[in-house]
């Protein structure tokens, strides 16, 4: 376990235990967890969290959305367990679920409406030591394309699909989601500080195609140093010193 993570991680309504996942409480997830939205048109319909670990983005949108159904999967047998214990705790334990499943062989009759991920994306070889950590990072285990195509399969009509990836494959994410017969409804461009490079992108992706994708850029601490208002604005109520 990494020393500088806490082992139990407190939100406002929900606390999480963080340290048998190998995919800890980040700020990717947590992003995810609060900008991923469920169309309007979907809201009958539940929610898929995609490689869920701890399983904070399926209980963030549990929170935000209080009518829906959430199912939440990992390959990681140790993620399932401490999901699956999170949401016990939770308020919203009625409404969760967690189950371990390869994704890629995931069959499901449900059609959903959100499917939400913060998927591996490393590319390189040299992969960790720790089998757990290395496949929550590397996307060996779920290749891009293979993701994209599995989860425009299981996506309602009117449903999306919403994921965290580094800002720097933004052309590589674009050519697959469009081979997966994806379009681009949302991106962001997130950055750590303003005057820095963008490192991560927010995208929300559908089946149909409505016109041109909806740009924004997210600044999480400004020149200073001090967290923006547009950050504790989107966070505020999730984070406690929010």
């Amino acid at each position: 376990m990494n020393k500088n993570r806490e082992t139990v991680f407190h939100f406002k309504q929900f606390s999480l235990s963080n340290s048998l996942s190998a995919m800890k409480v980040g700020t990717d997830g947590v992003l995810l967890g609060a900008w991923a939205r469920v169309p309007v048109a979907a809201a009958d319909s539940p929610v898929l969290d995609v490689g869920c670990g701890t399983g904070v983005i399926g209980l963030m949108i549990a929170q935000r959305y209080s009518d829906v159904m959430v199912n939440c999967i990992d390959i990681s047998t140790e993620a399932v367990e401490e999901c699956s214990g999170n949401i016990s705790r939770s308020p919203f334990a009625s409404r969760v679920e967690a189950g371990r499943h390869d994704f890629l062989d995931y069959h499901d009759n449900r059609k959903y409406g959100l499917i939400v991920s913060n998927p591996p994306f490393f590319t390189e070889r040299l992969h960790s030591p720790d089998a757990l950590r290395a496949s929550a990072r590397h996307d060996d285990s779920m290749p891009l394309p293979s993701l994209l195509r599995c989860a425009a399969s299981l996506l309602s009509p009117d449903g999306c699909l919403a994921l965290v990836l580094p800002a720097a494959r933004d052309n590589e994410v674009l050519l697959e989601a469009s081979l997966a017969g994806l379009y681009p409804v949302r991106q962001c461009k997130v950055y750590t500080r303003r005057g820095k490079v963008s490192r991560r992108t927010l995208w929300e992706f559908s089946l149909m195609h409505s016109g041109a994708c909806e740009p924004s850029e997210l600044f999480i601490q400004d020149g200073d140093g001090n967290f923006t208002e547009q950050y504790k604005a989107l966070l505020r109520d999730f984070y406690l010193h929010f």
